[in-house]
């Protein structure tokens, strides 16, 4: 059997884990670390209530700190079993940030009702100030989400050097496959190497998705041992059913742990809605989920907040045009464009202008490019950090857009997508978005329409009030850590 290339990757003794930290170093760091912001959160609640309010102290008189010493055992077994509930002591591999605090605020809402349910249904009002464990537990949600942040991006740091990560081979090279290797490796906090590529199409030695082919599928068995590979991710495209099959019985019998990623065209063409009623399957078709209520109360929320925002951000806003118009006075501060939004209805988008004046004269519409020369220098700022973006808070108070949705496209673009990609005309069953599912994935810029579309239809046929607030809140952690933002 022919040799596999050699990759240049680390292959330690100890398989990619330090030797002052054990393999579930990350779990256990998490629960002393709670445990010890749970109880220290108590103690300064009751420290800074009894210090900075005088008035409840006269009127209610002087709270013993004994009973809030001895309820801290109880308070760490609550905690405890709460984060516990909601997965805060699983592995982090595969789980954004932003879904983690979710679960972490979900489980902190658990502890806190049965804290106050605890207190109520021992009659112990008279020892305990609710005002104090109010303190106590928004103490302690800012100080863990500070807490996972800090490990997030230490673990982030270890898995870029590949410690602590999972070795994984691919096995073929359909377009599944090649978005899974580039989602990887621009997130390697999801804790997944992928150290080689076998595929019968690619000459070994050559590159696929900026990973190295190192043998063919038939060599999956020694390369999994010579590589030593964690787990097999099957990318076979589905005219090799057969192939894959027999990959899978391989696997099995060689006792290698294996994912199958879907075929693309399989995942896009995908719209199977199962339900169960006593034991008896269901199916049918997914459909867009933001229609009736839904939309109404969605479309509220976008008012509501839209307008909010340009109250609270309107001195900012004026200090971006006139730094626009200071840097570049020979143009306008807004820039307009026409895209198409929901039901395929043109409307003008807002956008601060970022680009010299007729940027697009000479070469006509064109997506931006890194280190693109017709960006202003403020302009490259505004980009970066997507403050471009907020004059389209006005877009969303007309109801052209939503906070969160799929992005509008351009006209130009707009006609010969609608036309070259699968399901793209699904995109515009909801209102376009000033962010969306895609652009939290890092999937914006001149990254491909068909991947974008994917994510986009995702969250038509998944939406929910909870994945837009997922979705926020990755956006404002995406300012700071975007790569394909110029």
């Amino acid at each position: 059997m022919p040799q596999a290339e050699p990759i240049p990757l680390p292959l330690s003794a100890w398989a990619g884990h330090p030797v002052f930290l054990s393999t579930d170093w990350l779990p256990k760091a998490l629960l002393t670390g709670d445990l010890i912001i749970a109880g220290a959160s108590v103690l300064i609640a009751y420290w800074y209530h009894h210090r900075f309010d005088p008035i409840h102290t006269l009127t209610l008189g002087e709270l013993p700190l004994g009973p809030y010493l001895a309820a801290i055992p109880v308070v760490l077994v609550i905690y405890a079993a709460a984060l516990a509930m909601n997965h805060q002591y699983q592995s982090w591999r595969g789980r954004t940030l932003a879904e983690l605090l979710l679960q972490l605020y979900s489980g902190i809402g658990l502890a806190a009702i049965l804290i106050l349910a605890l207190i109520s249904l021992a009659n112990l009002g008279s020892q305990y100030s609710r005002l104090t464990i109010t303190y106590a537990i928004v103490l302690s949600a800012v100080l863990m989400t500070v807490e996972r942040y800090v490990l997030r991006q230490y673990e982030t740091r270890l898995r870029r050097k590949g410690v602590g990560t999972e070795r994984v081979l691919m096995v073929g090279t359909g377009a599944g496959s090649e978005m899974l290797i580039q989602r990887l490796n621009m997130f390697p906090q999801y804790g997944f190497q992928v150290v080689g590529v076998a595929d019968d199409e690619h000459a070994t030695g050559t590159t696929f998705a900026g990973a190295h082919v190192v043998g063919t599928i038939d060599e999956l068995h020694q390369l999994a041992q010579d590589l030593r590979i964690d787990q097999v991710f099957l990318a076979m495209p589905a005219a090799s059913r057969p192939q894959l099959l027999r990959l899978i019985k391989l696997c099995e019998d060689q006792n290698l742990q294996f994912k199958i990623v879907p075929d693309l065209l399989d995942v896009m063409s995908t719209r199977v809605d199962v339900n169960i009623i006593d034991g008896v399957p269901l199916v049918g078709i997914r459909h867009n989920r933001l229609r009736g209520l839904n939309a109404s109360i969605k479309h509220l929320i976008d008012i509501v907040v839209a307008g909010s925002a340009l109250l609270i951000l309107s001195p900012l806003l004026i200090v971006l045009a006139a730094l626009i118009k200071i840097t570049s006075p020979n143009g306008p501060i807004l820039f307009r464009q026409e895209r198409i939004g929901m039901h395929r209805r043109p409307f003008t988008v807002y956008k601060f202008r970022t680009m010299i004046p007729d940027a697009e004269k000479n070469t006509g519409p064109v997506v931006a490019q890194p280190g693109d020369p017709r960006a202003t220098l403020i302009g490259r700022f505004l980009r970066r950090t997507s403050l471009d973006e907020l004059p389209q808070l006005l877009n969303i108070l007309r109801g052209d857009m939503s906070l969160v949705g799929p992005r509008p496209q351009p006209t130009f673009f707009d006609e010969r997508y609608s036309s070259d990609v699968p399901r793209y005309l699904e995109r515009q069953q909801v209102r376009p978005g000033l962010t969306g599912w895609a652009e939290v994935n890092d999937l914006r810029g001149a990254a491909p329409i068909v991947d974008r579309t994917i994510y986009d239809v995702y969250y038509v046929e998944n939406w929910s009030l909870i994945l837009d607030l997922k979705i926020l809140l990755l956006t404002g952690i995406r300012i700071f850590f975007q790569r394909h933002a110029y």
